[in-house]
């Protein structure tokens, strides 16, 4: 996992803003992970999200597995593992943390959405199969807003949905 830092300059070509450009310059910064199965190790990795304290929660897919490591990349903690029980997944893909440091993972072969607490407890199923409002067939991409609305892309559905930070479907 490569982590790039960001920087942007910007050039007046004229008094209105739309005549301004643009240019972004990018570092890279560091890298972290090799693949495989153990602590710090990813096999696909795909969803990140960064919790308020500078955190990286990685969803691990093909290992079944959230990840959580300090910025600079140390390994801090994980949770997970393959099947359907609580707290498990099958290839989580999309993850997202809300201003309360709740952490929403799309368990996309399980079609639901897990929520936890920062450590890794689980909290409520957030959402599960189904084709009707705020059903579920192969979650994947997650988003939370500043209102703390849960922003579900509901791939199989073919579908984006919405949903409070409980599970109700908006």
């Amino acid at each position: 996992m490569g982590v790039l830092g960001f920087g942007a300059t910007t050039l007046g070509a004229g008094t209105h803003p739309r005549n301004w450009s643009l240019i972004v310059t990018t570092e890279f910064l560091r890298k972290w992970g090799n693949q495989g199965d153990g602590d710090g190790e990813f096999n696909q990795p795909w969803g990140l999200a960064v919790d308020g304290d500078g955190n990286v929660y990685v969803a691990d897919s093909d290992n079944h597995r959230i990840q959580v490591f300090a910025s600079e990349g140390r390994f801090l903690r994980k949770w997970g593992g393959l099947g359907e029980d609580d707290g498990e997944f099958d290839g989580p893909s999309g993850i997202a943390i809300d201003r309360e440091g709740r952490v929403y993972v799309a368990d996309t072969g399980n079609d639901r959405i897990q929520m936890f607490d920062p450590e890794g407890r689980l909290l409520e199923e957030v959402a599960t199969r189904g084709k009707g409002d705020g059903g579920l067939n192969a979650p994947m991409g997650l988003a939370v807003d500043g209102e703390g609305r849960l922003y579900v892309a509901d791939s199989f559905n073919h579908r984006i949905q919405v949903f409070d930070p409980w599970g109700r479907f908006l």
